[in-house]
């Protein structure tokens, strides 16, 4: 039987009202990159994407989804039946307390949004992780990336993290650096596919 990947891709968008959200900049590169590797190592992938263009999804079974919470039940359903699971999505930290049937009128006064945290996917997802199960995100810094990225190792109970930067997003290439709970091994500015191509070979031998 072939080992399942089952992959997070894209950004989440949290609306406001029906044409306003809050997100975060993804294209969706990176995860297309890691479902086309996987595909052609010969696994199985489920990828679950918020919204992204047509020509960044892979040629696989798809689940599109807008939001965290979204996302989060999405995957919660495929999570137990993967033997690979790497967390790719740049999801929004925050989502708006209300969203608006309507579209809001512009105003010349500010605009105060009350905003609370969306699920953590990895974290909750990864507290029933099972031995023979893999798990893989991504930490995207700013300053302090090494350190941050361990936390989040830790935290979410990862069994590898890949630190980025913001010069990533929507580019074909970053800087990478994958971390364990023992190493830190820079792999420097790859472009997607090759990093792609580095992830899948953590998991791909054997």
């Amino acid at each position: 039987m072939k080992k399942k990947v089952l992959i997070l891709s894209g950004p989440t968008h949290e609306y406001i009202d029906p044409v306003r959200f809050v997100g975060n900049a993804s294209s969706g590169k990176m995860g297309a990159a890691l479902a086309n590797e996987a595909l052609r190592l010969g696994f199985d992938v489920d990828f679950v994407t918020g919204p992204v263009s047509e020509e960044n999804l892979p040629s696989t079974s798809i689940y599109r989804v807008t939001s965290a919470q979204e996302m989060l039940a999405q995957a919660d359903l495929l999570f137990d039946t993967a033997d690979v699971i790497i967390f790719a999505a740049a999801v929004s930290d925050y989502a708006p307390i209300e969203r608006k049937e309507e579209k809001m009128a512009k105003s010349s006064d500010d605009l105060v949004l009350h905003l609370t945290p969306t699920p953590d996917i990895a974290k909750t997802l990864c507290r029933r992780k099972r031995n023979d199960q893999i798990a893989f995100g991504f930490a995207l810094q700013t300053s302090d990336g090494i350190l941050n990225a361990q936390r989040k190792l830790n935290e979410k109970k990862l069994d590898g993290i890949i630190l980025n930067t913001p010069a990533t997003l929507g580019s074909a290439t970053g800087t990478f650096t994958y971390l364990t709970e023992s190493t830190v091994d820079p792999w420097g500015l790859l472009t997607k596919e090759a990093c792609a191509k580095q992830i899948c070979a953590l998991f791909s031998v054997g």
